[in-house]
């Protein structure tokens, strides 16, 4: 299992992103090892039984009309970014796979920084906020419809059917 290379799977929080994400490490953890980013909100979906590593993130959403939250959101987008930047040198993925949700994006982020290749996961008929954002750091943007919505044409051929 150490010889193996590993991929980084960053999710959001809710059962719409950990369960797509626990099917696709169970699929991959054949061939790499992989490890799982996610809040604290997404750790309650995990069983003890996996077959990857799970690893605890700060995340906060940053939009909202209060804007005490804004800015302690955006602080701890800040800090989980620096954080996962330290956490992906040492675990040296070859790949990110943010499955979106905004716990997803400070580790894509760190990756990009890091010039580790990025595909991001689409399940919604709309593009979500996350994704969204990390549109132009995606070297691949899969979706699991041909009607998704909400992105721009200029992306269009990174977008793979799955």
């Amino acid at each position: 299992m150490k010889n193996k290379r590993t991929i980084l799977i960053a999710t959001g929080g809710t059962g719409g992103h950990v369960f797509p994400s626990i099917g696709l490490g169970n699929y991959l953890s054949k061939d790499y090892n992989i490890e799982i980013f996610t809040d604290k909100r997404g750790l309650k979906f995990f069983g003890n039984d996996q077959n990857f590593k799970i690893t605890n993130i700060l995340s906060s959403r940053v939009l909202g009309k209060n804007i005490i939250n804004f800015f302690t959101g955006i602080v701890k987008v800040l800090i989980s970014t620096i954080l996962s930047v330290y956490l992906l040198i040492k675990i040296k993925p070859k790949l990110v796979i943010g499955m979106g949700g905004y716990a997803s994006f400070p580790v894509c982020l760190a990756g990009y920084f890091l010039r580790v290749p990025l595909i991001i996961y689409e399940n919604n008929l709309v593009i979500g906020r996350a994704n969204k954002l990390l549109l132009p750091f995606a070297k691949k943007i899969l979706v699991s419809t041909n009607s998704i919505q909400g992105i721009n044409s200029k992306y269009k051929s990174k977008i793979f059917y799955t």
